[in-house]
């Protein structure tokens, strides 16, 4: 099957589980992600948007693992679906870059360490790769699990 083909299929069964769910779709389409190989983008646009996206997103999440395991079933081959809704994601980035630049400035001010609250794996990549780029910083993740954190610190 080619990925126009899977992508229909996968657009299809989000659509279908998103009405079973009583959620209205106002638009939807799905993309491969660039240079990522078994991995698409199901971006949406819906009437009530805070619903599935959750508190911090993790509604967000846990659709979009259980869409991953419906295509898996489906198609017989692993693809991991990404759900943006009304442009959560690319909103949520620029908030995280935001937060971790204005505590990476608290840390050089202040030459005192700062945990950031606890975030996904996906949040924290963000984070660490905006405080990478700030002169005179260090940041790594600590705790586990739901407690899995950044703590900014000085070189």
């Amino acid at each position: 099957m080619d990925n126009k083909d899977r992508n229909k299929k996968i657009l299809d069964l989000t659509c279908e589980l998103l009405d079973k769910m009583n959620f209205e779709i106002e638009n939807a389409y799905v993309e491969d992600v660039g240079g990522e190989e078994n991995q698409v983008l199901v971006s949406l646009k819906v009437t009530n948007p805070a619903g599935l996206i959750g508190f911090r997103g993790r509604n967000l999440a846990a659709i979009q693992l259980v869409l991953s395991l419906m295509v898996k079933n489906i198609l017989g081959d692993w693809v991991r679906v990404l759900l943006d809704v009304n442009d959560y994601r690319a909103e949520q980035r620029v908030r995280l870059e935001k937060m971790a630049k204005s505590l990476g400035e608290k840390v050089l001010a202040t030459g005192k360490e700062v945990s950031m609250v606890s975030m996904s794996a996906f949040e924290r990549r963000i984070c660490h790769l905006v405080l990478q780029d700030m002169e005179g910083l260090v940041s790594e993740s600590e705790g586990e699990g739901d407690e899995r954190h950044i703590v900014i610190k000085q070189k």
